[in-house]
């Protein structure tokens, strides 16, 4: 046989041909995956409709006061809020503060940066702001705004400046200020006792993202009451929306105090505070 023969019909580029059936096979497995995908997604869209459940993504941030018990809390004893409410409704409230339009149990965050339980009830006319002892079930003390003299009203999210060591919160806060757009003075600044600071900062209580349902969370939300003043400020109070910053860079002090919760009422061991 002439060898010749061998090179006769159409060349064959063998290992273009490799490539191509490689390609088909990558282009299959790539569609079958996600198509397998799209299954499993319509398949926990379906599971989560039915159970009411939200899906978790990595884009959320991570949940404040995630490992708080929230059993510690004597706030969070049967109808205690409410019997609260109508105590201090009935001592401090008076006519010329009009209707009560709402009432919550919130955290209020002071100049430096230490977190304290407060009832809010706020009025027609007037904000208040008591510490109740949850356990003797009594008014320590309380503060009284009038509406008209708040000037600015920032909603937004709770920050540290840049340089700032603290952990952010992930939260989102109400500020109320009354202090005309002037800089507190240094006296007060670097005071931790000073006292008649201009503004209030408050955040939803720990107990809003451990109740179950809306109307549970209801009195534990700073949105409630950011809701709540937008119709009873003057017209010409400065509403913004806009990151509220926390002049914390280092604060051990407050760091010890937040994460041990010193400023709510709860149990301790064989001591509750």
């Amino acid at each position: 046989m002439d060898d010749s023969s061998l090179d006769e019909g159409p060349s064959v580029d063998f290992g273009r041909a490799t490539l191509q059936i490689a390609k088909e096979n990558e282009a299959a497995q790539e569609n079958r995956a996600q198509s397998l995908s799209t299954a499993l997604d319509n398949e926990n869209s379906v599971i989560n409709n039915a159970t009411g459940t939200t899906p978790i993504t990595n884009n959320l941030p991570s949940i404040p006061y995630k490992r708080v018990d929230a059993h510690t809390y004597f706030s969070d004893r049967n109808d205690v809020v409410e019997r609260a409410i109508k105590d201090c409704t009935h001592t401090l409230i008076k006519d010329a503060d009009g209707e009560v339009i709402g009432c919550w149990l919130l955290t209020q965050i002071s100049l430096w940066d230490t977190e304290k339980e407060r009832l809010i009830l706020l009025t027609r006319n007037a904000l208040y702001t008591i510490k109740y002892d949850f356990i003797s079930l009594k008014t320590l003390e309380y503060g009284r705004v009038p509406l008209p003299e708040i000037d600015t009203v920032v909603n937004g999210e709770l920050v540290y400046p840049p340089t700032s060591l603290v952990p952010s919160r992930n939260m989102v806060g109400l500020q109320l200020m009354w202090n005309k757009g002037k800089p507190l003075p240094l006296e007060k600044k670097w005071n931790p006792f000073a006292r008649n600071i201009p503004w209030m900062t408050f955040a939803s209580h720990p107990l809003f993202w451990h109740k179950g349902t809306e109307s549970e969370k209801m009195k534990f939300d700073v949105e409630g009451l950011h809701a709540a003043l937008l119709s009873l400020i003057a017209e010409n109070c400065h509403v913004v929306s806009n990151s509220i910053v926390l002049e914390n860079y280092l604060g051990l002090g407050a760091l010890l105090h937040n994460r041990n919760a010193l400023g709510f009422f709860k149990i301790r061991g064989k001591v509750s505070f």
